[in-house]
């Protein structure tokens, strides 16, 4: 966690920097865990779009791909993450 973190900062990572870290994920079979942690990255716009991504390509061709979420748990009281939980157990290999 940083010091400066905040839901309310306005940094954010792109959809595209999203995409090209799942293209990377793709083309790097060596690779066997995606481990996604910062203050909470859940809030970031692509972090569905992320887990969702790297979830198919485990359910489709990278069966032993490990998706690991380093969520602090206040992230759940934010508004509009009322169904992270549900998200994430649905995307739980």
């Amino acid at each position: 966690c940083h010091v400066e973190s905040s839901p309310l900062r306005k940094e954010m990572m792109s959809d595209e920097v999203v995409q090209r870290c799942l293209t990377l994920l793709r083309n790097s079979p060596d690779v066997d865990t995606l481990d996604i942690t910062g203050g909470a990255p859940e809030l970031n716009s692509g972090f569905r779009a992320l887990v969702e991504g790297a979830a198919e390509l485990r359910d489709t061709k990278r069966p032993n791909l490990r998706i690991i979420d380093r969520c602090n748990l206040t992230v759940l009281l934010e508004p509009g993450q009322e169904n992270l939980v549900d998200f994430l157990a649905d995307k739980k290999s």
